[in-house]
Formats: C-alpha cells, sequence, structure tokens
C-alpha cells in the first residue's frame, strides 16, 4: 500500500511534490500533513472539502487548533480516501496567501471568524486577535449575540489568557447547536459534510468494530467513495488490525457469482479466514479460470498467512494449484514454496529435486511427478523405464494409469491392449 504524490504550487509557479502523511478530520477545519522529498512537514488546511491554504511548518503551536486538530480530531493515517479526495494522485493544488483568502471570505464574518481561528499557529497573534474581535464588535452592534458570543468564543479558545477576554463578558446564550460543540460530541445533525460523517462512521467501527458499525460504514462508502477508494479503505483498515471489510466483499463476490473477482480480491486484499471462507475458497480453487491473473508464487505467498490455521486446507490447495502452474522446472517451484516449507507439498517438491535427474530412480520420480499433478513429466519418467526394462509389465501399467490420470483415454486404451499382449 503506497502513498499518493500531488504537487503544490507558489505564487511563483514553483511546485512542491508532497506526499500525505495524515489526515485530521476536525471542525472547522481539516488538516492534511504531507512531506516533501526533504521530510519538510506541509499542513494543507480545508473546509468541507475545499482548499484554504499551505503552510510549511516545523511543529505544531501547543494549544494551537493544528494540535486541537491532531489531538482530538478524527486522525487517519495515510493513504486513506478522504485524503485521497482533498488531494488526489498527481493533481496540483495552487496555494494562496492568507490575506488572498481572507479577501474572498470578507462578504461572510462567520465563515472568516471560523476559518482563521483554526490559522492561530500561523498568523501573528496581534493580526489574529485585531480581525476576530472587529467581527464581535460588528455583531454586537448589529444586535446580533449569539454571533457575537461564538466569536467570543473562538476568541477566548485562541487567546484565553488576553486581558480584552479576561474583562469581556460572555452572553447566556444557547450554543448547543454550534457545529463545535456538536463536533467534539459526534453529534452529527445536519449541516456536516459527507466527509465529516464517512470519517465519524469510520471512527465508530475502529472504536466498536462489529456487524452494526461495519453496516453503517458500508452504507456511506458504497454511496460516496469509488471502488478504487473502497480497496484503499480496506487495505488501511486491514493494515490496523481490522478485515471485515474485506471479508464482507469476499463474501459479495461469492453470492453474486463473481469467482474470479473474490480469487483476486483474496490476493490484493488478504484477511484471516473463517471455516465458510475456507470451504468458499476451496469450491474457487476448483476452477482453474478463476486462477488465469493470479501466478502461482504470487498464490501461495498469499494463501499463506490467510489460512495459517488451517494448515490442512492450505496444502491441499497449494497442491492443487500446483498441478496447474505454468512453470515445471523444480528448482523454480521451490523457490516460490518457500512461504509454504512447513507443509508436505514443499517436502514433495524437495524430494522430488534430489531424484528426478537420477536415471535409477525415474520410476520414484514418475510417482512424485504424479502426487504433484505433473503427469506428462511421470510419463516421460515411466516410458524411459518402459525402454529400459522392454518385457516389465509395470512401466506400462504406469504408463496406462497416468495417460488416463492427464485426460487422455485413447493412449490409456493403446497400453492397456500392449499390457494383453505381454507374456504374462
Amino acid at each position: 500500500m503506497m502513498n499518493q504524490t500531488f504537487y503544490l504550487k507558489d505564487k511563483d509557479q514553483s511546485t512542491t511534490a508532497l506526499t500525505p502523511v495524515r489526515l485530521a478530520i476536525h471542525v472547522p477545519c481539516t488538516i492534511l500533513e504531507a512531506q516533501d522529498e526533504h521530510n519538510c512537514l506541509y499542513h494543507l488546511y480545508f473546509k468541507d472539502q475545499q482548499f484554504l491554504a499551505a503552510k510549511k511548518v516545523s511543529r505544531s503551536k501547543r494549544r494551537s487548533y493544528t494540535e486541537e486538530a491532531l489531538t482530538q480530531g478524527i486522525v487517519f493515517l495515510c493513504p486513506h480516501p478522504l485524503a485521497d479526495q482533498l488531494a488526489g494522485q498527481g493533481e496540483t493544488i495552487p496555494n494562496q496567501s492568507l490575506t488572498m483568502l481572507m479577501k474572498k471570505l470578507q462578504t461572510d464574518p462567520m465563515q472568516t471568524v471560523d476559518i482563521f481561528s483554526c490559522f492561530d499557529g500561523l498568523i501573528r497573534e496581534e493580526k489574529l486577535f485585531k480581525v476576530l474581535r472587529e467581527h464581535y464588535y460588528t455583531y454586537k452592534r448589529e444586535g446580533k449575540f449569539k454571533k457575537a458570543e461564538i466569536v467570543f468564543r473562538r476568541i477566548k479558545s485562541v487567546f484565553p489568557d488576553h486581558e480584552w477576554v479576561k474583562s469581556t463578558r460572555s452572553e447566556k446564550v444557547d450554543l448547543s447547536d454550534d457545529l463545535r460543540t456538536l463536533w467534539s460530541k459526534r453529534n452529527l445533525t445536519e449541516g456536516f459534510s459527507i466527509q465529516h460523517q464517512l470519517a465519524a462512521a469510520e471512527e465508530e467501527y475502529r472504536l466498536t468494530p462489529g456487524p452494526g458499525t461495519f453496516k453503517t460504514l458500508l452504507a456511506f462508502t458504497n454511496t460516496h467513495y469509488s471502488s478504487i477508494q473502497q480497496q484503499m479503505l480496506y487495505e488501511r483498515l486491514l493494515s490496523d488490525g481490522y478485515d471485515e471489510p474485506a471479508r464482507h466483499s469476499f463474501r459479495e463476490l461469492i453470492r453474486n457469482d463473481q469467482p474470479a473477482e473474490a480469487v483476486r480480491l483474496l490476493i490484493n486484499t488478504p484477511f484471516k479466514m473463517k471455516a465458510a471462507d475456507v470451504r468458499d475458497l476451496r469450491g474457487l480453487m476448483q476452477n482453474q479460470d478463476n486462477l488465469e491473473s493470479i501466478s502461482f508464487a504470487d498464490l501461495c505467498s498469499k494463501l499463506s498467512p490467510m489460512l495459517s490455521e488451517h494448515p490442512e486446507e492450505l496444502n491441499q490447495m497449494v497442491l492443487q494449484a500446483l498441478g496447474k502452474a505454468p512453470d515445471h522446472q523444480i528448482d523454480t517451484l521451490l523457490q516460490q514454496l518457500e512461504c509454504v516449507s512447513h507443509l508436505p507439498v514443499y517436502q514433495l517438491v524437495r524430494q522430488l529435486a534430489e531424484i528426478a535427474e537420477d536415471p535409477e530412480q525415474q520410476t520414484a520420480a514418475g510417482e512424485l511427478y504424479e502426487k504433484i499433478g505433473f503427469y506428462n513429466e511421470a510419463i516421460d519418467c515411466y516410458t524411459y523405464e518402459m525402454e529400459l526394462n522392454p518385457g516389465a509389465k509395470e512401466p506400462v501399467e504406469r504408463l496406462s494409469k497416468t495417460y488416463l490420470a492427464a485426460g487422455q483415454a485413447d493412449e490409456a486404451k493403446a497400453y492397456q491392449e500392449l499390457l494383453k499382449t505381454m507374456i504374462p
């Protein structure tokens, strides 16, 4: 699972390649933390998926909004689909100065207050305080006391020790519907973006994983994530120890009669299998068409951890797939089977590697070839024995049996007829 790269374009038209590190979903601003090729950190601020500004940072100022978002918000490591929605692979984001941003917001004082109170670690304190206080007095003069109180609370959260804050009386107004208050309680009513709802649903699932919370998460992701973004989420959850999403997708593909897609999902998003999943996988493995797009090496390396608690099933599945492997070079197969060296199938191939070229052990080699489904190689071994001992019936019997197992009934019948003509 690799992080994607996007680009930040500054006003001088220079671009910086950035890789997302973590995402802090918060209210009113979401922060995407990214790093450049020199591991320097950048914070990109968004509101409802709209880019606001970006700054190169060294560390978060104590008691700043940034610190609050990274400690009290919903924080996800990247790659993550919510980060992908903000800054997709190869996307170029034009940066803008905070002065330019303020001009864009001047017609919406409350929006200005909400957003700029998030930049307390980026703007000189005197300037930020002046901007916020001006809007407070504007609302007071207009008789909009609730909005004035909200602005006062914002100022107080940024400048709790300021003399003006200490000397200003707080109004008694109901702020229970303030989005910051609702967000702190994860009470997501109308007014919250889909991104906030997606984040809250995932947070709830992570805190209390189960069918109910997963169903809620699934309802959101099915509607608001692309298939690639869902895959990204499943991989992130898997890496964090949650495998229910991948298991659900696997079972849905089985239910919808999409066997090849189910196998691909297992390879791309492996998970610990339960008994029901093992039964489904066993059925998938019986049809070679379902495995066409998967190499034998990948199959072994992916199945091994998934079926660690089902060694007998794992051995049977690897043995079954081995017979369909396109490369029959024994040394190559041994390398590909290293990840399952604890299984009997590995010992079979290892034993075969020791005697395959020994002219005195071709019958034994043929038997081993048969066990792993390499019928043509087994036929070569028995043919060699028949030519070496033309009067012996045993190689002929083995050839007839092996041709039949290989699905070559005419050849099997021919050797049966030959057997009848041989002297008892």
